[in-house]
């Protein structure tokens, strides 16, 4: 399977205004990502509230942005539930609504396992379009073992994984048995400088929805970026609260629109708020 990109994605925010998808702020931010020079964008993953995105929104969420994208850039769908037969029901829809790529997350919540996984992803892989495995344990509640991971990437259509495991010996065997023969993407944004020494064909990155331009600019030039000291101080920001209300909130403080979140999901606390606007209120960025 060919690799979907090489770079940095941003995984987007979904913009809602008055609990409904801001259609022409997505648009802006769209063009915004592009713009900036960011090799392919990620729509209904985490950072895009999938889990509170209703199935007509779905579709039209992806219908629309294949119309903003225009083929400029690769779009990668959300793709992943904790339903073998859902997720393929949603891989096949990213498929024929014209979207390059699914993003699967390893199955949350019911906690398979190793074998499971590796059935799920096997099921995914009937829909004979570009997959994406994404391992992020902190959110599944199971690890997608490396060795599950190989097993997994000789299915024809997996294109690559999304590690977002801050296990640094999961990582670093990873990408012993890994590098050169499966696209690995940093899933964590304080990690990625890790990942690209290790040879990471790229990022998935929340940061960048607010400054893509800067992150672009550290992953092309990681080992001297005149400005890390920044950009360590934004992604630590992302730790204070679950996401994306960190980034959704650093919108909000930036003058951005559509930075609504659904319930479960409520606002940032005082405390993050007041942290996050200081920071950047020293920064020049805000008055």
């Amino acid at each position: 399977m060919k690799k979907i990109f090489s770079g940095l994605a941003t995984a987007l925010y979904t913009p809602l205004t008055n609990n409904k998808i801001d259609y022409p702020v997505l648009s802006e931010m769209i063009d915004e990502q592009i713009d900036a020079g960011v090799d392919a964008i990620v729509l209904l993953g985490t950072t895009g509230e999938s889990p509170t995105i209703t199935e007509k929104e779905r579709i039209q969420v992806i219908k629309y942005a294949v119309s903003a994208v225009r083929k400029r850039i690769p779009l990668i769908i959300g793709c992943g539930t904790n339903d073998t037969a859902k997720t393929v029901r949603q891989v096949k829809q990213a498929k024929d609504l014209g979207a390059d790529c699914a993003l699967c997350v390893t199955p949350y919540y019911n906690k398979p396992t190793q074998d499971g996984i590796i059935k799920h992803y096997e099921k995914i892989s009937i829909c004979d379009f570009p997959i994406l495995l994404y391992n992020v344990p902190s959110r599944t509640g199971v690890n997608t073992e490396v060795e599950t991971i190989i097993e997994i990437s000789k299915f024809d259509n997996i294109c690559g994984i999304k590690e977002a495991s801050k296990d640094l010996i999961h990582i670093e065997n990873l990408f012993k048995k890994l590098k050169g023969k499966l696209p690995i993407y940093c899933g964590n944004d304080d990690l990625t400088g890790l990942f690209l020494e290790c040879g990471a064909s790229g990022a998935i990155s929340v940061t960048s929805n607010i400054i893509p331009y800067k992150f672009k600019e550290y992953m092309t030039n990681f080992r001297n970026y005149y400005d890390i000291d920044f950009l360590e101080k934004i992604n630590s920001f992302l730790s204070l609260e679950t996401n994306p209300i960190i980034i959704k909130t650093m919108a909000e403080i930036l003058g951005k629109k559509g930075t609504e979140l659904r319930l479960p999901l409520t606002k940032a606390t005082i405390g993050s708020y007041k942290i996050i606007k200081e920071f950047f209120k020293e920064e020049g960025l805000v008055k």
